[in-house]
C-alpha cells in the first residue's frame, strides 16, 4: 500500500519538475491580455443589451400598462366601460400628449443612463 502512495508521489515529482516555475511561458502575458480584452468586449456587450432591454421595457410598460389597465378594469368592476374612438385616415395627433410620452420616454433612457454610469463608478471605486 504504501509503494502505490510512494510510487505516485514520485511519478508527480517527475512530472513537475520537468516545469520552471520560476518565470512564466513567453506567450503568457500575450495570452493574459487576449484574455482581458476579451473579457472587457464580453462585459461591453452585455451592459448594451441591458441597456437595450431596459429602453424596450420601458417603451413596452408605456404602451401595454394602460391596456392592461383598462383589462383588468372591465374584468374586477362589470360597470366599467371604456371605447377606444374610431380610427380614421386622417389621423391628427394631440402635440401634448405626444410630447408627454416622448418626454417620459426620453427621461427613461436618462435614468437608465445615469444609473449604469453610477454603478460603473461604483464598481470601479471599490
Amino acid at each position: 500500500m504504501n509503494t502505490n502512495k510512494n510510487i505516485s508521489e514520485d511519478s508527480l515529482h517527475e512530472l513537475f519538475s520537468g516545469f520552471s516555475l520560476d518565470e512564466p511561458s513567453p506567450d503568457f502575458s500575450e495570452k493574459l491580455l487576449q484574455r482581458i480584452e476579451k473579457e472587457v468586449l464580453r462585459e461591453k456587450r452585455k451592459q448594451q443589451w441591458l441597456l437595450v432591454g431596459q429602453i424596450s421595457a420601458g417603451v413596452l410598460s408605456i404602451l401595454f400598462l394602460p391596456a392592461l389597465v383598462i383589462y383588468l378594469c372591465t374584468i374586477f368592476f362589470p360597470d366599467f366601460s371604456f371605447s377606444f374612438p374610431k380610427l380614421h385616415l386622417n389621423l391628427k395627433f394631440d402635440l401634448n400628449l405626444l410630447t408627454i410620452g416622448f418626454s417620459v420616454l426620453i427621461l427613461l433612457i436618462l435614468d437608465t443612463l445615469f444609473r449604469m454610469y453610477v454603478a460603473k463608478h461604483r464598481k470601479r471605486d471599490s
